[in-house]
């Protein structure tokens, strides 16, 4: 059976899946296996059955976890930070963390330098002061992602009063 695009219509709460009046094509495409009816007023095929509506709630939820989720990615695979004008570091939590174990490493003096590769690919060597900075500039492009965008649209989806205006909400991280 085929599947149609199913609109919700606002006057009857029904679903519009086709228009027209040709009863024998309707048929012929599938329509007899649906409980579908057609409108006296405009001609147009419902479903006989109202559509499953959702919630405003789990709109607001599904697009809680887009934006969640969106964040993640963004983190993960294209957030970065520019550390000079040929070379970004990306600002993963893995980097962090392998940055911030270098840090301790070079300020007990174990280490005078670490070797580390740009998203470039170029391979920069860093002493404890190039370390540090990198450090301060991917939390903040962490904080950026998280205590500002994601807060933001959280806010927005949160203070959205209808469906239609949780759904209009964009989820950019760039």
């Amino acid at each position: 059976m085929r599947k149609f695009a199913q609109i919700i219509d606002e006057k009857t709460g029904l679903c519009n899946v086709a228009s027209g009046n040709d009863n024998e094509y309707y048929k012929s495409i599938g329509f007899e296996y649906l409980n579908v009816i057609q409108s006296d007023v405009d001609n147009n095929w419902y479903l006989a059955d109202k559509c499953p509506q959702k919630s405003l709630e789990n709109v607001k939820a599904e697009k809680l976890n887009e934006a969640l989720e969106g964040a993640k990615d963004y983190i993960e695979n294209k957030a970065v930070y520019r550390y000079d004008e040929n070379n970004t570091i990306e600002a993963t939590d893995g980097n962090i963390g392998k940055l911030t174990a270098y840090a301790l490493g070079l300020s007990s003096a174990n280490l005078k330098t670490v070797q580390w590769t740009s998203k470039e690919d170029n391979v920069l060597t860093l002493t404890l002061n190039d370390v540090l900075q990198i450090l301060t500039g991917l939390g903040k492009v962490q904080s950026n992602v998280w205590n500002k965008k994601y807060i933001d649209i959280k806010n927005r989806i949160e203070d959205a009063t209808t469906i239609k205006k949780v759904e209009g909400i964009e989820i950019d991280y760039e």
